[in-house]
């Protein structure tokens, strides 16, 4: 019974986890796509409350997976290795990286006084690294729900993240490569 209670709190953490990717993509999403000043700032200001989910989410994920470690599979499983490294690693670049850049984000956006977004706040929302490090850590947790569900040896758990990264970063290229090309087509479409 106390396994089965575990196990679903466990689960639930991984749902916060997963609710937060989502609202977080279709804010940055939105931002990306967004015609005006006032747009970027309310999807900043969503994604930046959103991504207060991410400690909490991982806090639920984290309490419940040691005491399955510790009462029923043990640390000699590489998947669990694996997939607690990761999601330490996601907990460490969510803060670092995403945060203060989405923080940045919304600051631009609050003191650019313009309804046309400026440059400066147009390259804040295209940065690469935010784009690279929010794609990466959305894959990166596809493959920890994998790793759970298939339970690889190392290899198969390492090759698994080296991929969940790969896509991540295919990802982020692919979504700025598009507002790219549209850009370039909305300004031939006005010349």
């Amino acid at each position: 019974m106390i396994y089965n209670i575990v196990l679903f709190l466990h689960i639930l953490g991984a749902v916060i986890m997963f609710m937060a990717i989502a609202i977080l993509a279709a804010s940055m999403i939105s931002m990306l796509h967004a015609k005006d000043t006032a747009g970027i700032r309310l999807w900043s200001k969503l994604a930046v409350k959103i991504d207060a989910l991410f400690p909490l989410s991982t806090l639920i994920i984290l309490v419940p997976a040691f005491y399955l470690v510790f009462s029923t599979w043990g640390w000699g499983i590489a998947w669990i290795n694996v997939s607690l490294a990761a999601l330490l690693a996601n907990s460490f670049l969510g803060p670092v990286i995403n945060l203060r850049r989405l923080k940045g984000i919304l600051s631009a956006a609050e003191a650019d006084s313009e309804s046309t977004p400026s440059a400066e706040l147009l390259s804040k929302v295209r940065d690469r690294v935010l784009w690279t490090s929010v794609s990466s850590m959305s894959m990166i947790t596809v493959g920890i729900l994998f790793l759970m569900a298939v339970k690889l040896t190392v290899m198969g758990s390492l090759i698994t993240m080296i991929v969940a990264i790969a896509a991540g970063f295919a990802l982020a290229n692919a979504l700025l490569a598009r507002v790219k090309s549209e850009k370039v087509v909305d300004t031939m479409q006005h010349q």
